[in-house]
């Protein structure tokens, strides 16, 4: 034993260290390897699984929208008129625009939508007025040079009379005597188109005010269909 070869003895080490090597890369590196090269695939897959689910929503959005009335390809008509303390003012001159929504200086809100922008929610009396030179606010109706606000005298002959309020009637059926209006006293511009043959009344009247007038317009809308 005291006279061992040494050279035995240093060809030894080498394979002891060749073990020590091995066990460290398999118990210290490959499993991190393993786990790494399955991770990644997984998280491609869930990015690619919500990536199709979102595009399918918003396909399934933009169906719903272009299915909401009017669509492209509707022709709709409603009576309008703007009533200012008693009277109806003349109609609003013809104008054509873009979108499809306008009048032909006949007191008719002429709806064929020629673009989206024209369909479903976006068929409101904004779009209309838009081009109508006439501005309405919460507060304010200006026609032409002509201004009325909120609180400002309105007299109506034969009539009541006081601090002026704006109101939006609005009929479902223009053409029915038992269609009662629903009376609109705020955000005007978001009032929707829903069907054909409605009829809308922009109103400055004495506050309070309920009884009030369809457009003259309203007989008309038979003659067009």
């Amino acid at each position: 034993a005291d006279h061992a070869d040494p050279l035995a003895n240093l060809m030894g080490k080498p394979c002891s260290s060749n073990k020590v090597a091995r066990a460290a890369r398999a118990g210290g590196q490959a499993a991190p390897t393993t786990q790494r090269s399955l991770l990644f695939p997984g998280v491609v897959g869930a990015i690619v699984l919500v990536g199709v689910a979102l595009v399918a929503v918003a396909a399934n959005d933009l169906k719903s929208e272009a299915d909401v009335p009017p669509v492209l390809g509707d022709h709709w008509h409603a009576a309008v008129g703007v009533y200012v303390c008693g009277e109806f003012l003349p109609a609003t001159p013809e104008f054509e625009n873009e979108t499809g929504i306008h009048t032909h200086d006949d007191g008719v809100i002429h709806i064929h939508p020629f673009t989206a922008n024209a369909t479903g929610e976006n068929a409101t009396l904004g779009a209309y007025l838009e081009g109508s030179g006439i501005e309405l606010t919460n507060d304010t109706l200006t026609v032409g040079d002509e201004s009325w606000s909120e609180g400002d005298d309105c007299e109506v002959e034969d009539g009541e009379s006081g601090p002026g309020e704006l109101v939006v009637a609005q009929w479902k059926n223009v053409q029915s005597n038992d269609d009662k209006p629903a009376l609109i006293v705020r955000d005007f511009d978001d009032i929707r188109f829903r069907e054909d043959g409605e009829g809308y009344t922009v109103a400055f009247v004495p506050e309070g005010t309920t009884d009030i007038p369809k457009p003259p317009s309203a007989e008309t809308l038979t003659s067009l269909g």
